[in-house]
């Protein structure tokens, strides 16, 4: 069985405030795009097996697909196992969800391979012990998040743009981004208007006042996360944000022609490139 995996980016993320749980309460609107890692899921006598033709990508306990497949056997009693074969695209840490893609693909492929017939319940309520955006990538699309990650609200936005991802090559811990973030006592989270986000001037007149609060913490460590933005906005982006914790950055363009132009001009070596689109969801 062959899934594809896609990547993320966030519209906007805003950090509510600290959990007693360790945990972080945030509101994010998450876009789902078409950069695609492949997974290849295969029954096996018993136990789990996961490969990978990334180097530096965790074939142990660490990876989050090796993590869903053990959850999900365990907790069906499957007498079964299942090995993974994971095709990277995506950049490893980069702040597009990877690793929690390949295990919800891994939650979905399991079901599918085993014929469980999970319900959407139990699933979110495995990804949920995963990790934090792995309930998301359940859906897909465009999607409200609120809480940790594990609240969800499916929606309609506007989608007929088209995005350049530049991804730097340095590493940005999550942990730690969130760890230095500062947050306001009053802070209440964004009123978003999910209605007028149908409408393509409405939406872009959104986009520009969207932020990303971990932004200016992970800026400050890397100033290239700054410098990127500028040459993306000086192209003709109509936005420019980071994504999660970093440290890939994205723009955002209204035609093709115009953002393929502009990708081929930030070809260089130590960035990675990639055109993208918006794409819908899976429930």
């Amino acid at each position: 069985m062959t899934l594809k995996s896609p990547a993320k980016i966030n519209l906007f993320l805003e950090i509510l405030k600290k959990r007693d749980d360790g945990y972080h309460e945030i509101v994010s609107l998450i876009q789902a795009v078409d950069l695609y890692d492949e997974l290849v899921l295969q029954k096996r006598k018993k136990g789990v097996m996961v490969a990978c033709d990334h180097p530096d990508c965790p074939a142990d306990e660490s990876n989050l697909a090796f993590q869903a497949a053990s959850l999900l056997l365990e907790q069906e009693k499957i007498k079964g196992g299942v090995s993974i074969h994971i095709k990277k695209r995506i950049p490893l840490a980069a702040g597009l969800g990877g690793g929690s893609s390949n295990a919800a693909a891994t939650l979905r492929g399991i079901d599918q391979l085993y014929q469980l017939q999970l319900t959407k319940e139990k699933l979110h309520a495995l990804a949920c012990r995963i990790g934090s955006d792995v309930p998301f990538f359940l859906y897909s699309g465009q999607t409200l998040i609120k809480g940790r990650g594990e609240k969800i609200e499916p929606i309609n936005i506007y989608r007929d743009y088209w995005l350049i991802l530049v991804c730097p090559q340095i590493k940005v811990s999550t942990k730690w981004a969130y760890q230095k973030v500062k947050i306001s006592l009053t802070k209440k989270g964004r009123e978003v208007s999910l209605t007028t986000l149908e409408n393509r001037s409405m939406f872009f007149n959104a986009l520009r006042s969207f932020r990303n609060d971990l932004e200016e913490v992970v800026n400050k460590r890397h100033p290239v996360i700054q410098k990127i933005k500028e040459i993306l906005e000086n192209s003709g982006a109509l936005k420019s944000s980071m994504s999660g914790s970093g440290p890939t950055v994205y723009g955002v363009f209204d035609r093709k022609p115009q953002a393929e132009e502009v990708a081929k001009k930030l070809l260089r070596g130590d960035w990675q490139i990639f055109l993208t689109q918006p794409i819908p969801g899976n429930i």
